[in-house]
């Protein structure tokens, strides 16, 4: 009698366990259908040199799958003793479709000004693929192709049009289950000055504070290998920032 339920035991765990097997995994849970964030950076000193910075951004999405509509924005302002000494503002609309699990197509448009560095408005526009090579869920990374047009006003000279050709790519990396690194690299190209490149990398760690609040700790470098005459090349921005997400 022992043996036999010993035998009958081991069935049953054995038959359950291929039941398992067998089970197909859940499903993963979709995104949202809306879903964006905010984000605010500030620092300052007093005393014998009145300084501050001001940071601030936003972005939204709207996800009826296949599609996606993205929109950004941010805006960055230093002063020294009540003089401004920088002040960039960036701001996209793109929208996206997904062909594959993998494959999407994209078109975007953008605009951009820093009198600091010689551009009084930069006007974009782009279209293009890009590919998921990893999926997650901890690491992420999509690259992605464009070609497009660019229109510049400069703060010195004649002002520029051309087109463009652009490669980038974007990392994720969960590494805890309250952390993450994320590092966006781009390269812009025009196709009427091959040495005229633009350079984009900004990179993030963040950290979950509550449900909805998050630290961020992020440098970005811009270069700009072909500069307005009389402006440096390369910016860096180094900030912390405190995260709203909704």
């Amino acid at each position: 009698m022992m043996k036999v339920s010993y035998a009958l035991a081991f069935t049953l765990v054995v038959s359950a366990g291929l039941a398992r097997a067998q089970t197909p995994p859940p499903a993963p849970t979709p995104p949202p259908l809306w879903s964006g964030k905010a984000e605010l950076a500030y620092a300052g000193t007093s005393g014998n040199t009145d300084t501050s910075s001001l940071g601030t951004g936003f972005e939204v999405a709207y996800r009826p799958a296949p599609w996606t509509v993205e929109g950004k924005f941010a805006y960055l302002r230093a002063s020294t003793d009540g003089v401004t000494t920088a002040e960039a503002l960036l701001a996209s609309a793109r929208g996206s479709r997904d062909m594959t699990p993998r494959i999407d197509l994209f078109v975007q448009a953008a605009y951009g000004r820093n009198t600091f560095a010689g551009i009084d408005g930069r006007y974009s526009g782009e279209a293009g693929a890009g590919y998921k090579v990893l999926t997650g869920p901890d690491v992420t990374l999509r690259g992605e192709m464009g070609f497009g047009y660019t229109h510049e006003n400069r703060t010195t000279g004649d002002s520029l049009g051309f087109a463009t050709g652009r490669a980038g790519v974007k990392f994720v990396w969960k590494f805890s289950k309250f952390a993450d690194f994320t590092d966006e690299l781009s390269w812009t190209e025009s196709f009427a000055n091959t040495s005229d490149w633009l350079l984009r990398n900004a990179a993030s760690v963040s950290a979950t504070l509550t449900s909805l609040l998050s630290l961020k700790v992020s440098y970005a470098v811009v270069h700009d290998n072909v500069p307005v005459p009389g402006f440096k090349k390369t910016d860096t921005i180094t900030a912390a920032a405190l995260v709203a997400k909704f």
